[in-house]
Formats: structure tokens, C-alpha cells, sequence
């Protein structure tokens, strides 16, 4: 029989054993040998005591071959993590084993999160690797979103576990982001680490305006309106737009222009492109811009400025008469180029070319072609005529005018007829011309025969100058009926109403001239008929507006009765009556003179007035006669040259435009008409609003550093007429001449003078000008220090001259006397003793010499 007395043995010395935090676990190790075995349990080289933590129990229990001890633990915790050592021992030894425990949990937040570089698109992080709860970091989960957004709207970029850098891209330009960072094992998610806040950079914009429209103002004048991109396309914050232009179809590069952005939410953007060409079209394109640079540009609109005018009058206008009453005129169409629209009409002005002054008294007639019949014109009249052309812009140039006569016709019947008795067989037939001669009179015929008789009656022809016929060898007792007509080389018109008259003994005074207007011409002759009969002779005599005439030098009586005048002045007109007196009867006519004369002096007054243009009201003399044409407008400024302007006779106001700004004016008017011009207008002198250039403050204008100072000259305010430039003075304070450093500084622009010394007081002069006029002002100032201080402020004493001297020294005499009475004083010792000093030098040299 042996007996093998064995000590304790473990058949397993080393191995691992994983638990998950919080969770119980179980360690077990198994003890072979003779027994009584005893086991004990150390964690990291220390005695494990469950007495000291409830959360160990150790259980035993016997096995055929040895003792299985266990260690229960309730609740792992972080620190289980230890190295568990078994130690059993009996009579003949002990052994060990080690059970390497690894408490394993999910991982601890990742932290030291970092921005190492960012782009518009894109950041780049870092991180410090955090506690993996003793199992591999599977992957982070970087976790972004913007930072209006809640963590529920998040997007997620993986990362591998073995990384601590991460580039998390397609971001979005200018957009504040959060950011932060989960750790993964294989146990769970960590918590997520501090958010970080990135606003990525700013890019240019990536989306074009919307919503562009353009639409025609005027005919040199477009407005682009639009709208700001997709908020989500900005890119940052845009800074303004610019807004290109130029002819579509060219190949001609596009003009821009800068426009602010408009903070307003929503708000509509526009721009008006001014100086255009009429009637052209424009291709304009919009990219908004932010301070990285500008975005796509958007797609080219076209559009047409408003169709303007015509430019340019039809050409090659001619007429062509084709009846007492028709005129056929023609043309041809404007240049294309001088169109500024599409042309739709052609006007065809026209009047009588005695009433083309009188805008009322002229004819329009619309034609799409390019020709035209008038039609229902004056027979045997000279018609002037003028062709235009119009678009939707209006009419434009009217063609130079053209004239044309209709042709003639038979004249109509002369207006009235008088038979006079002249005797027993005679009778004087009288008559007044056609109202519408429609031709050039060739001849009168005048036409008698006993009342009621029967056959043809006599014709006699009588001269076109002469408006009367004795008709004799009449039977008497016998009514006579007579009438007239009137021929033209076409043929001859109709017939006067017909009168009756008896032939007799007595023959009573009778006027056979007729009441009639007559119109003279201002400084020519005027002869007004009176052909009188009767028997016996009747007296012959006027009467000038109602006043018994007795004849002068400038007027008399012809033989024959009727009234000369020679050299008529507007003092002629007025009604002339003739009266014709015998035993048996008397007669009168009244004649009406009209004194056709230049026109009088008009009335000019001011109606209003703006900073560049005068607005006059223009009435005429009431003593004028002849119809008025129109006026002349003079006017000049106060050291300028004369300048003249048309203007219609309809026209009640009128305003002169272009004018310089706040400067006095002369201005005066004549009229005139188919005589000629008239008397001028006393002068109104008057002035455009706007005065000289007014000083601003000192503290707005100027801006003082070391070495030069900043004139800002937005600060100057123009008094309403717009600043043309600015000279600039300056010099030390103490030197007399003042040195030019600009003699032409654009106005709404900042100057800098330059090459100034630090510390030292300066004058400033600046000369601002516009149309007004000029204004001086003049400034102090001290530059700044090399450090940037300020000097203290210069005592000036004040220059004395001559007088001023005098003046001080006789008001302190009380000083001066007793000073000056001292320096006499002293100035005579100092002569004493300089000669007594001499005469004592001259004897001791006369001693040395024996």
C-alpha cells in the first residue's frame, strides 16, 4: 500500500475573465491535493476580506480530488478590474493561481475636442482618446447639426476607433454648426462629449438673384427689380449686387453697377439704368456679392427701353395739287436708326398758309401709308404743309414745310350790289367783290333789263379794278333790274342778287361805296372810298370816330370823296363815316380801319422758379390789331451772354430750362407777327433757386493723425446747388504765404493731406464753389504727436503795431519815467569813470618813461 501525500495544485495558473460593470460575476478556481486544502484570495498582491465589502462572498466546496473555492461579486464595479489570486496550502505546501479580471463597461466621453482647420464645406476636429471601459473602441460617432436645429435633426459621420482626427465635410458655407463626439465599444455608446461651436467660413454666393424683372420707365430709362438668392446659397452675408448691362447682340462687354444690400426681409432690390438709347434693346445680368467675392451671374433678361420719338423727319415731302379742293402729298420713312420705335403713323399738318401761325387753325390727317389726298381744301389757296411721323413714343420731327396752291375756280357771287339813280336815263351800278374770288377776278359783267320783260338781257364787261358802272340810255320811268357776276380764267361764277331801281328827274344823294373793313399796314397809305351821286352835287364829308374831320397834312379828301391817309400809325384805327347831303336826301357809310402793326410791348411775369429753370407767364399787349404769331424770350444770366427762345402764341407759360443753379437772371420778351417783330418787354430780373456752398462743422470735416490730416467734404452742404470742386490752402501758423495743395478736389470724396509735421499748429483754407458762387472758410488745427497725443493749445499774442505801442507805453508813463531817469544814471557813471581811468593810465605811463 503507498500512500502519495500531494501538496495543492492548480491545473490552470493564468487565465482571463471578463464581467460587464455592474452586472454580478463569479471567480472559480479549483485546488488539487491532499487534503485539508485551505484558500485564500488576494487582489493585486492584497488579502481579500469579504467582511470589509459585502459585495465578495467566497463559498468552498469539497471535491473528490480537492477543494473548488468560488468568489461571488454582487455588483462589479471599475475597480474589479485586479488581478484575483487563489493561494492554497495544506501539510505539504500551497500553490497559486491568478484570474486576470476585467471589469469591461462602455466607453467614457471623448473630450479636448478641437477645430484644427475649417473651410467653407468642411472642419477638421481632433480629440483626445477617452477610457475604452477596457474593451476596443469599435468607432466614434461625431454627431453635427446646425445651431438653430435641435439634437433630434442631427447628421452623423462614423469614425474608425483607432483615430483621434476626423474631417466632417458638406457643410454649408457661413453657417454656425454644433458639434460633439460619441465613443462606441463593443459593450455600448458613450455619452457625448461637450459641443463645440463652429461657424464655417464664408464663401461666395452660390445661387443667382430671383425673381429679376425689367421693365421699361421711359425712353432712355429701364428698372431691374429682383430678389436676394435662397437664403441657403448666401454663403455668408451679402454685401450689395452688382447689376451689368449692354446692348443685346454685341459683343460688347457689361457695364456694372453697384447696389447695396437691403437688410429689410424680403425686401424687393432695384436699380433704374439711366442715359439708354431710345427704343434699344438691353440684356442685363445680376450676381450678388459678399466680402469673399461675387456668385454666379444670372441669366441675361432682355428687354426694350420705351419706343421714343422719331428723330428725324420724313424725307423727300412733296405735294402735288390736284383740284380747286385736293393736294396729293408723299414721302418717304424716316432712317430705320432714327425710328426709336415702330413706326405706326404718318400726321400731315396743314393749313392755309395765311393761318399757319394759329396752331388752332391747322389740320391733321393720320395715314399708315406713305402718301395722302387732302381733301375739302379752300379753292385757289395757298397751303403750307408739314409731314411727321409717330410711335408709341409720340410724334416725332415734323418735315420742313412745303407749300402748295389749289387750283382755281369760277369765283363765288359778289357779296351786294346797289343801283343808284344818276338821272332821267341813267343809273350807277355798284357792287362789292366775291367773298371767295376762288382765282385771280379777270373781269365783272354786269347785267340789266326792264322788269319783267322778256329775251336776253345786256351784259356789259367791266375791268377787275374797277367796282362800278353807269348804265345809260334808259328809258325813263321804267324799272330796271340789274346783277352782277364775277369771272376767273376758268370761267364765270354766279350771279349777285338782282336790284331794282327807276330812272328819274330827281335824283337824291346816295353813297354807292358800301360799309366796308378796311386793314392797313402800319406806316403805309390807306384810301377809304365815297362815291357819291345826286342832283344837285352832294357835299362830301367825314367823320373820324364820331368827329367832324376838316383835313390836314397826313389827311384829305379826294375828289372823287374818298379819305387818303398816308403813313398810318395805330392811332388810325377806329370807324370813318362818309356822309353825302344834297336838298333832296342824304346818305352815309361807315367804314372800320384796322391798323396792321408790330406788336406791343408784351407783359412778362414770373410764375415760378426751381434751382435750374424759370417758369414766365407771357400775355400780350391788349392794344395789338394784327393776329400774333408767337414771342421771343430773351434772357441771360447776370454776367452771360443773350439767349433766345421760341415760344407759341398759345402757350401762357413757359419755362426756360438748363439754367445755372442759384444764379441772378435777365429776362424779357417780344412778340411778333406777319409784320414783323415788336417792342420789348420791360426786363424782369429775378434768380434760380440755390445759394453759395454752405460751411460745415469742424469736428465733421476734419480729421487730424501725425502726418497729415482727412478733409471729408460730404460734410459741406451745397445750399441746393450742386458743389463743381474745392481749392485747398494750407501753411504753418506762423509763416504769412499760403501754400495751394489743390486747386480742383471733386466734391463727395475724401482728401488727405499728406507731408505734414507731427505736433505743429496749422491753417487750413478751403474755397468751396458751384453755380452760386464761391465760399472761404478757414480752420486751425494742431497734428497729432508721433504717439498720437495732442499739443497743448497755442497762446497767440496778438501783433502790435506802431500805434498800439505808443499807446501802451503813454498809459504807463508812471513806470517808464523812473526806469528810463535810472538808465541815464547809470549810462553817465559808466562814462565818468571811463575817463577817469584813462587820465590815470596816461600819468603812470609818463612816470615809467623818466
Amino acid at each position: 500500500m503507498i500512500s502519495v501525500q500531494a501538496p495543492p495544485e492548480f491545473t490552470e495558473k493564468l487565465r482571463n475573465q471578463t464581467a460587464r460593470r455592474g452586472e454580478p460575476a463569479v471567480l472559480q478556481c479549483e485546488a488539487k491535493g491532499e487534503k485539508p486544502i485551505g484558500i485564500l484570495w488576494n487582489m493585486n498582491n492584497m488579502r481579500l476580506d469579504p467582511k470589509n465589502d459585502n459585495r465578495y462572498t467566497i463559498r468552498e466546496e469539497i471535491l473528490s480530488t480537492g477543494v473548488m473555492s468560488s468568489l461571488s461579486i454582487k455588483r462589479t464595479e471599475r475597480s474589479d478590474s485586479a488581478m484575483f489570486t487563489c493561494v492554497a496550502t495544506n501539510a505539504f505546501g500551497s500553490d497559486d493561481a491568478n484570474i486576470n479580471m476585467i471589469i469591461q463597461e462602455v466607453p467614457e466621453m471623448p473630450y479636448a475636442l478641437k477645430v484644427l482647420d475649417k473651410s467653407g464645406r468642411s472642419v477638421q476636429l481632433s480629440w483626445a482618446q477617452p477610457y475604452d471601459g477596457n474593451s476596443p473602441l469599435i468607432r466614434y460617432i461625431i454627431e453635427f447639426k446646425r445651431s438653430r436645429a435641435s439634437w433630434d435633426e442631427i447628421d452623423r459621420v462614423m469614425v474608425p476607433g483607432h483615430t483621434t482626427e476626423a474631417q466632417v465635410q458638406k457643410l454649408s458655407p457661413a453657417t454656425t454648426y454644433n458639434i460633439r463626439i460619441v465613443a462606441e465599444n463593443a459593450i455600448g455608446s458613450s455619452q457625448s462629449s461637450e459641443a463645440v461651436t463652429i461657424i464655417t467660413a464664408e464663401e461666395a454666393p452660390s445661387g443667382k438673384p430671383q425673381n429679376i424683372k425689367v421693365e421699361p420707365v421711359n425712353q432712355t430709362t429701364l428698372r431691374v427689380t429682383w430678389k436676394p438668392p435662397a437664403r441657403t446659397e448666401w454663403n455668408g452675408e451679402i454685401l450689395g449686387y452688382y447689376v451689368g448691362y449692354k446692348l443685346s447682340n454685341t459683343n460688347s462687354s457689361f457695364v456694372f453697377e453697384t447696389v447695396n444690400f437691403l437688410t429689410e426681409e424680403g425686401k424687393e432690390h432695384n436699380l433704374e439704368l439711366s442715359n439708354l438709347r431710345v427704343y434699344t434693346q438691353y440684356s442685363v445680368v445680376i450676381q450678388a456679392f459678399n466680402k469673399i467675392g461675387a456668385g454666379p451671374m444670372s441669366d441675361e433678361e432682355k428687354q426694350f427701353t420705351a419706343e421714343g420719338t422719331p428723330s428725324q423727319p420724313p424725307s423727300d415731302t412733296a405735294c402735288t395739287t390736284l383740284t380747286s379742293q385736293t393736294i396729293r402729298v408723299s414721302w418717304v420713312s424716316p432712317p430705320l436708326e432714327s425710328a426709336n420705335g415702330v413706326i405706326k403713323t404718318y400726321k400731315v399738318v396743314y393749313a392755309p398758309s395765311d393761318e399757319w401761325y394759329d396752331e388752332t387753325k391747322r389740320h391733321y390727317k393720320k395715314t399708315a401709308s406713305s402718301d395722302t389726298v387732302l381733301h375739302g381744301l379752300k379753292k385757289y389757296t395757298n397751303y403750307t404743309m408739314q409731314v411727321l411721323a409717330t410711335t408709341a413714343g409720340g410724334d416725332g420731327v415734323r418735315s420742313a414745310p412745303i407749300h402748295c396752291q389749289t387750283e382755281p375756280d369760277v369765283p363765288e357771287a359778289p357779296t351786294d350790289v346797289k343801283a343808284l339813280v344818276m338821272g332821267h336815263a341813267a343809273i350807277l351800278v355798284s357792287w362789292r367783290p366775291p367773298a371767295q374770288p376762288n382765282g385771280i377776278i379777270q373781269q365783272y359783267t354786269v347785267y340789266s333789263k326792264v322788269e319783267g320783260a322778256d329775251g336776253e338781257a345786256k351784259s356789259q364787261k367791266i375791268p377787275h379794278y374797277q367796282m362800278s358802272f353807269e348804265a345809260t340810255e334808259l328809258e325813263k320811268n321804267k324799272p330796271y333790274e340789274f346783277w352782277v357776276t364775277a369771272s376767273t380764267n376758268i370761267g364765270e361764277g354766279q350771279p349777285s342778287k338782282s336790284i331794282v331801281a327807276m330812272p328819274s328827274d330827281q335824283v337824291p344823294a346816295k353813297i354807292a361805296s358800301f360799309d366796308d373793313t378796311f386793314t392797313a399796314t402800319f406806316k403805309e397809305d390807306a384810301k377809304m372810298p365815297c362815291l357819291a351821286v345826286g342832283s344837285p352835287q352832294p357835299d362830301i364829308t367825314w367823320k373820324i370816330k364820331g368827329i367832324e374831320f376838316s383835313g390836314n397834312d397826313r389827311m384829305r379828301i379826294l375828289n372823287d370823296g374818298s379819305l387818303l391817309i398816308k403813313s398810318v400809325n395805330r392811332q388810325d384805327a377806329g370807324d370813318y363815316s362818309c356822309h353825302a347831303e344834297n336838298s333832296i336826301a342824304k346818305d352815309s357809310i361807315t367804314h372800320k380801319l384796322i391798323v396792321l402793326a408790330p406788336p406791343q410791348s408784351p407783359q412778362v411775369s414770373l410764375s415760378a422758379t426751381t434751382t435750374d429753370s424759370l417758369t414766365v407767364k407771357l400775355k400780350p399787349h391788349e392794344g395789338d390789331t394784327a393776329p400774333l404769331h408767337g414771342y421771343t424770350l430773351h434772357y441771360k444770366p447776370e454776367f452771360g451772354e443773350w439767349e433766345t427762345a421760341e415760344v407759341s402764341v398759345d402757350a401762357q407759360k413757359f419755362s426756360i430750362d438748363s439754367l445755372l443753379c442759384g444764379s441772378r437772371y435777365q429776362v424779357y420778351a417780344t412778340g411778333f407777327n406777319n409784320i414783323g417783330a415788336g417792342e420789348a418787354s420791360d426786363i424782369l430780373n429775378t434768380r434760380t433757386k440755390g445759394y453759395k456752398p454752405k460751411l460745415p462743422e469742424k469736428s465733421r470735416f476734419i480729421e487730424v493723425s501725425s502726418n497729415s490730416v482727412s478733409l471729408h467734404f460730404k460734410a459741406w452742404k451745397d445750399g441746393g446747388c450742386p458743389m463743381s470742386h474745392f481749392v485747398v490752402e494750407n501753411k504753418k501758423r506762423d509763416q504769412i504765404e499760403w501754400n495751394q495743395i489743390s486747386n480742383n478736389v471733386k466734391p463727395d470724396n475724401n482728401y488727405v493731406v499728406l507731408d505734414l509735421e507731427p505736433a505743429t499748429w496749422y491753417n487750413l483754407r478751403i474755397t468751396a464753389h458751384n453755380s452760386a458762387g464761391f465760399t472761404v472758410a478757414e480752420y486751425d488745427f494742431a497734428t497729432l504727436t508721433v504717439t498720437g497725443g495732442t499739443i497743448a493749445p497755442s497762446r497767440d499774442l496778438p501783433e502790435l503795431t506802431a500805434e498800439d505801442t505808443i499807446r501802451i507805453i503813454l498809459s504807463n508813463l508812471n513806470l517808464v519815467v523812473p526806469v528810463v531817469a535810472a538808465l541815464l544814471v547809470i549810462i553817465i557813471a559808466i562814462i565818468v569813470i571811463c575817463i577817469l581811468r584813462s587820465k590815470g593810465n596816461h600819468h603812470k605811463g609818463i612816470k615809467q618813461f623818466y
